[in-house]
């Protein structure tokens, strides 16, 4: 059972999002990874579709979860919503931090794909949604 956290949208450290906070204040931020994926556009927030065999890959950080059962309850509740029919699952993957290593983590992935699927190129939500608002980028 995977005690870390990787989030590729509106949980990111980045995030004003109040759910955001809350993991920040529960969690230790260990850096920037990606995943092979592919990230979709949804308007205010994405979703991932994670596949081993994808040219591309999502992006996004890492989170050392302090009470991992705790947390990922009131993760879940904000992630999959709905019970009867979740838009999103947790699951575990294999991301690859920015430094190189490699850790086992939770992250939520889209239940299916949509119908009409309007990939990130980039695999990175913050990136598109500053490229996409016209503000400049931070290095």
């Amino acid at each position: 059972m995977p005690s870390h956290l990787f989030v590729y949208g509106t949980l990111r450290s980045e995030s004003r999002h109040p759910v955001a906070q809350l993991l920040r204040g529960q969690a230790k931020l260990l850096g920037r990874a990606s995943a092979p994926g592919v990230l979709c556009d949804f308007g205010w927030y994405p979703g991932a579709l994670f596949r081993p065999d994808a040219r591309t890959r999502v992006v996004g950080d890492v989170f050392a979860l302090r009470h991992p059962e705790r947390l990922l309850a009131q993760l879940d509740d904000y992630e999959t919503g709905d019970p009867v029919s979740p838009f999103f699952q947790r699951i575990a993957i294999t991301v690859r931090l920015d430094a190189g290593r490699a850790v086992e983590s939770w992250t939520y992935e889209l239940c299916e794909a949509p119908a009409r699927l309007k990939p990130i190129e980039s695999g990175d939500f913050i990136l598109h949604r500053r490229l996409r608002a016209g503000r400049p980028l931070r290095a």
